[in-house]
């Protein structure tokens, strides 16, 4: 699944909304046509240890 940046209004959306989930054909086809953009998935943030050595 991925995110889209939509850069012109898109189906009663405004530009600079942001579509979440959709499959990888329909976002590429947003951005073929020229009305969006695909995001970068960013991975997980690691657990932090430091919260837990604190707390003690």
């Amino acid at each position: 699944m991925t995110n889209v940046l939509l850069t012109k209004k898109y189906k009663g959306r405004e530009a600079g909304s942001i579509l979440t989930d959709l499959a990888e054909a329909e976002a590429t086809a947003l951005e073929i046509i020229g009305v969006g953009q695909k995001l970068k998935e960013e991975p997980p943030a690691p657990k932090e240890k430091a919260k837990k050595d604190a707390a003690e």
